[in-house]
């Protein structure tokens, strides 16, 4: 007995991906985020949070990564791809730390080395008030 579907055509519809832009993390850079984990737990960070993109985004814009320092509110450090770098920048100063060829390269940049040793020391580890408490008891 022969196949009774043999005689229906059928057609093959090919979607197109979608295209993204440079800026969104990538599949590689997701996996190096759970392999820095437990490192920047120890040295002092409790959250890594992806921001995936918002509808009323700026087109070339991505997700970004921030990393938040235990018992702060804000993130201290935030991360975005653009194209083949990572750049960083400390959320709290704006201090712009670099660029860098890969997340890995970035996180070692922020957080100390397994063996204790900074690899860069960045500016914005000293938080700077926006509003002093004696100018608002000053005004009260």
């Amino acid at each position: 007995m022969g196949n009774p579907h043999s005689d229906i055509e059928s057609v093959v519809v090919r979607f197109k991906p979608k295209p993204r832009a440079a800026a969104y993390l990538t599949s590689l850079d997701r996996i190096e985020i759970g392999r820095w984990l437990d490192h920047a737990r120890h040295c002092g960070y409790d959250r890594m949070v992806i921001h995936e993109r918002e509808p009323g985004d700026f087109p070339e814009m991505g997700n970004i990564l921030c990393l938040h320092r235990t018992g702060e509110a804000w993130s201290r450090w935030v991360f975005a791809r653009q194209g083949a770098v990572v750049s960083v920048w400390c959320s709290k100063t704006g201090v712009d730390l670099g660029a860098f060829p890969t997340l890995a390269a970035a996180f070692e940049a922020v957080m100390p080395t397994r063996d204790g040793r900074a690899l860069v020391v960045p500016a914005c580890n000293v938080v700077t008030p926006l509003l002093l408490t004696e100018r608002l008891a000053a005004g009260a």
